[in-house]
């Protein structure tokens, strides 16, 4: 919807679209919603944050908490430090959020990931009262970072194969029609279309 009012902004024809940067920003707000649940839009603003924080770890050329931090110059350090107290602020803000509304009594079927991870938290015995808080926060910044990027390339890959196989679109609009004739896809709907999930020619 996004991409169609785009080329009707341009008078219907055609618009110059950034399929990739699109697509890491659809990405973030599918974990954005799957780890935060109802805390989304909180979510939201703490992805931004780690994206803006892998931008800079990127121009630096280092890996994330590499003792070559000492390294850095000082400016670059500064904006790390900070980027890096913020969110761990504004994730441990979400979890205290969480604890209060007592979402840990939720049932098993409306969990979302933090849900999952505070579970963890507190039914882990190696994880000490001190360590919980650390281990929280590093659990929610791996799912960013090996499930951001990682989404993204698949989805351009797959738009990109789509493109050059207009046939296979065919085929898959027919089976999303039958399957899903409201337009309304969720799991269960994947799971039937074997289009989608099987396509090996």
């Amino acid at each position: 919807m996004k991409w169609d009012e785009r080329i009707e902004a341009e008078g219907g024809k055609m618009a110059e679209i950034s399929v990739g940067e699109d697509l890491r920003s659809l990405s973030a707000d599918v974990i954005s919603r799957a780890c935060f649940g109802s805390s989304y839009f909180k979510g939201k603003n703490i992805f931004s944050k780690l994206r803006t924080l892998q931008k800079v770890i990127s121009n630096t050329s280092i890996l994330f908490g590499s003792p070559a931090l000492g390294f850095l110059p000082s400016r670059q350090q500064k904006e790390i430090e900070i980027l890096e107290k913020e969110i761990e602020s504004l994730i441990w803000e979400a979890v205290k959020e969480r604890e209060r509304d007592q979402c840990l009594e939720t049932h098993s079927n409306e969990k979302d990931l933090l849900h999952s991870i505070l579970e963890g938290a507190i039914n882990d015995g190696n994880v000490g009262e001190n360590s919980s808080r650390k281990f929280i926060v590093d659990n929610c910044k791996n799912i960013y970072f090996a499930g951001h990027e990682s989404t993204a390339v698949a989805a351009s890959w797959c738009l990109m194969l789509l493109a050059l196989h207009p046939e296979w679109q065919s085929r898959i609009r027919e089976e999303m029609a039958q399957i899903c004739p409201d337009g309304v896809l969720d799991a269960e709907s994947v799971s039937k279309m074997k289009m989608v999930t099987h396509i090996s020619h």
